[in-house]
């Protein structure tokens, strides 16, 4: 009777770490305390929802980007071919924004699918068609990402 007792327990707790698991891969990045402090330190991403939207512990301006601000950043489109260019090479301090250019949600990813542990700061979650996302690279390196709801596209920002 111990012998049962003891395998139901294991098999209880098993799954119970099954489900913290899983619970914890979908979790996404924390919110920032303030969008303009994210572009600019690189610590988190926003995306265009967010700052349409306004979630909490970010402000919102609207989602409008400045004219010098948008000149600033290395573009890459998300297609329905995959990321375009797949690889950027950008200097440290740099922003690289994606542009939605499918009729899918999209969700730029760091490395490695389906954890996205490698460099969580590229986590930077779900965009619509015609939304960006953005995220400026305070350290070079080589940051591997891919689009989570397609992990078969994928793209590499280098930072130098």
């Amino acid at each position: 009777m111990n012998n049962k007792a003891l395998l139901f327990l294991i098999g209880v707790l098993l799954l119970g770490g099954v489900f913290v698991l899983a619970k914890n891969q979908n979790k996404t990045a924390p919110a920032v305390q303030n969008q303009e402090d994210a572009l600019e330190a690189g610590d988190e991403g926003v995306n265009e929802e967010q700052l349409e939207d306004g979630i909490e512990g970010v402000e919102n301006d609207g989602g409008t980007v400045e004219e010098g601000d948008e000149a600033e950043s290395v573009k890459v489109s998300v297609t329905d071919a995959g990321f375009e260019p797949q690889t950027v090479n950008v200097k440290v301090g740099s922003k690289v924004v994606w542009t939605n250019n499918t009729q899918a949600t999209a969700d730029v990813s760091s490395a490695q699918h389906p954890t996205h542990l490698v460099y969580p700061p590229l986590n930077l979650g779900n965009f619509e068609p015609e939304e960006k996302v953005r995220l400026v690279f305070e350290e070079a390196g080589t940051y591997k990402y891919h689009d989570h709801l397609n992990p078969s596209m994928f793209g590499t920002v280098v930072v130098e």
